[in-house]
């Protein structure tokens, strides 16, 4: 790595740059989990040659920006019989405009994007390498400023990856985590959760036993070794790529000529240069408010077929609802009552524990919240779409005389925002 890259990153929605005196011009940037799209993926022997070209449809369907260019990066994390397994990312670039407003503001030009917990894992995955006998999985809970990364780990080999953001409901996105890596790598029972920085761990022990590391802090260190590695990630977008490309090139030629070639390049960037790049960014301007303007109307037709479908939809009717309910109803003790079922609205009920297992009550709530409209429907394309918006106990769980339990469940077939 050149002497004059350094180490940039994304802090509390905050730039830091180091040496902010000095005269930086290309810097690697770490960021939150949270702003990048992440996803551990297998790469079957036949797509060896382009896993780019295999994992991008995947990222791209989980992009809130379905119109827009995706650039995807991919760092192998093991070789298998069967193919490779690597770690994917990339950055968003309409999630990116603040991030490149304060870069421009520092006057740096970006040479890679990395994820910032990535740098922590330096130091942290080494205590977690397989030593042999039986594959251990472990959760890692690594805190941050920003969000909470999330690692399933089998043994060192990362199998489910999520960012928690502040306020996220923390054991439903532990059980969502683990349940991606049940269906990445198998059932496994999960021996402890360990956690790095400052994780809330309440609730944590409901999963298994919860175990403290102690945090390095070095992240932008561990950041600057990946930097040394060209098989790591690099999400940096293909426009930024070609700035950065631009900006080098122009670099070349400054030093390269003297005063006189300056003076001629300076000449022909003005006669030649500057009304291409002006033609060009107009013609990118009107494309993009065509691609706008089409993309309203997609979206608004997709809106109407959302509306028809929430009324002929028979998925989420009175039986499969019960249905579902059903099945996630502990194997016994719980018992379920008063029920009242407003078709695409919500579903409130009651119900008792006659042993008082309030820890029962609270896997029932959560297996309530992993449902996924997939389960009911059988259809693949339901597979990321949950059953319920929200579940809650709005009252507790209040114990009776004795050892039993009542408890009331809301289950919300609309998202907050939807409700007046």
């Amino acid at each position: 790595m050149a002497e004059s890259v350094q180490i940039a990153w994304l802090e509390g929605g905050e730039l830091k740059v180091p040496e902010a005196g000095g005269k930086l011009r290309e810097a690697v940037l770490a960021l939150p989990l949270s702003r990048l799209i992440v996803k551990i993926v297998r790469i079957p022997g036949e797509n060896l040659e382009d896993p780019v070209g295999y994992a991008t449809p995947l990222l791209k369907a989980m992009s809130p920006y379905p119109d827009e260019p995706l650039t995807v990066s991919c760092e192998t994390l093991r070789e298998t019989e069967s193919g490779r397994i690597v770690l994917a990312a990339a950055l968003p670039e309409g999630s990116a405009d603040d991030i490149a407003t304060a870069l421009d503001g520092a006057g740096l030009n970006i040479t890679r994007i990395d994820a910032l917990p990535l740098g922590r894992l330096v130091a942290i995955l080494p205590q977690f390498v397989h030593v042999g006998g039986e594959i251990v999985r472990r959760i890692l809970l690594v805190g941050g400023a920003d969000d909470i990364a999330v690692f399933v780990l089998d043994d060192d080999l990362p199998v489910a990856v999520r960012a928690i953001s502040p306020g996220g409901d923390m054991r439903r996105e532990v059980m969502l985590s683990l349940l991606e890596a049940e269906e990445f790598a198998g059932a496994r029972e999960l021996k402890c959760v360990v956690t790095v920085g400052e994780v809330p761990s309440e609730g944590l022990d409901l999963f298994a036993p919860v175990r403290a590391l102690e945090d390095s802090g070095d992240a932008i260190g561990g950041v600057a070794e990946r930097t040394l590695d060209a098989g790591t990630l690099n999400a940096l977008p293909d426009s930024w790529r070609e700035v950065l490309e631009e900006t080098r090139f122009k670099r070349k030629m400054k030093i390269g000529f003297g005063v006189a070639g300056a003076v001629w390049a300076l000449a022909m960037a003005v006669l030649i240069g500057v009304p291409k790049i002006y033609d060009y960014r107009t013609d990118r301007l009107n494309d993009q408010k065509e691609q706008k303007a089409m993309y309203n109307k997609v979206n608004a037709k997709v809106e109407q077929v959302k509306a028809v479908k929430a009324i002929s939809n028979h998925d989420q009717g009175g039986l499969e609802t019960l249905r579902a309910v059903v099945s996630a109803l502990p194997p016994e003790d719980v018992e379920l009552s008063r029920w009242n079922f407003r078709r695409n609205d919500r579903l409130t009920f009651s119900g008792t524990a006659a042993s008082g297992d309030q820890a029962a009550i609270l896997m029932f709530k959560d297996k309530l919240d992993a449902l996924m409209l997939s389960q009911i429907s059988g259809l693949e394309e339901d597979g990321e779409t949950p059953f319920f918006a929200e579940v809650t106990l709005p009252k507790g769980i209040n114990t009776r005389s004795g050892r039993a339990a009542t408890f009331d469940v809301e289950c919300s077939f609309r998202q907050p925002e939807e409700d007046e």
